[in-house]
């Protein structure tokens, strides 16, 4: 079984430091006795409960090989977490006062865009959010905050034109071989259009420019609060 490949390349990085930190022998598989270290190791500690529940269902689905749980059979357990308990937390936390600000790393208090330390599950719904998001508005998607396409701004400028339709000018937009400058302009332009639709939004424009991974996340973040607000 191949892993997943709605996951991205960061993630699965992430997820293969952390089985290897597991699987010390590199056998390239790991017991079933040893999944809920991994969950640990990944950031992702699930009740016993939970672990014994995924246990079962990889028996039943025959992807257990005599007790052993591979990094793809685990890369897909993830995501298929990631899919259901991730997006049911930030449903909660959408409704809460706090809201996804605090979350997102500013808060409604706040100007500042205080820095906030993502776990994994929180890099992991923003993504995938943002991704579905783009998908269904047949927009192109990002493989994660590290994406090479964050430096012209397309991606914020197209989340937002999907979460409030129509919003963005893209005769504006300079879209292809893209000077410095223009790449500041595009920036600019989705920084500002970003607080035009009420998303509250502290990065500069040099941070997409520069693709910091940390304040993008912020900006992606704060826009996925103000788009989970039309459900």
């Amino acid at each position: 079984m191949a892993a997943p490949a709605q996951i991205s390349q960061d993630e699965l990085e992430e997820l293969r430091e952390a089985f290897a930190k597991i699987d010390v022998d590199s056998h390239g598989h790991i017991g079933t006795d040893e999944l809920n270290d991994l969950f640990k190791a990944a950031n992702l500690p699930l009740p016993g409960y939970r672990v014994r529940e995924i246990i079962q269902d990889l028996t039943k689905t025959g992807d257990l090989h005599d007790g052993k749980v591979t990094f793809n059979e685990f890369a897909n357990v993830v995501h298929g977490l990631k899919s259901t308990e991730v997006a049911k937390t930030f449903k909660k936390a959408i409704n809460k006062k706090e809201g996804i600000y605090a979350v997102a790393g500013t808060s409604e208090q706040s100007s500042s865009g205080t820095q906030h330390s993502y776990s994994e599950e929180e890099k992991v719904a923003f993504v995938n959010w943002v991704n579905d998001t783009l998908t269904q508005a047949g927009k192109g998607t990002i493989s994660g905050f590290k994406d090479g396409s964050i430096a012209t701004s397309m991606p914020v400028l197209d989340l937002i034109d999907a979460i409030q339709p129509g919003s963005i000018r893209y005769d504006l937009i300079k879209v292809e071989d893209l000077t410095e400058e223009e790449k500041l302009n595009n920036a600019k332009y989705a920084i500002s259009m970003a607080r035009k639709i009420g998303a509250r939004v502290y990065a500069l424009p040099e941070d997409l420019v520069e693709v910091k991974p940390k304040m993008a996340m912020t900006v992606f973040a704060c826009l996925m609060a103000r788009g989970m607000k039309r459900v």
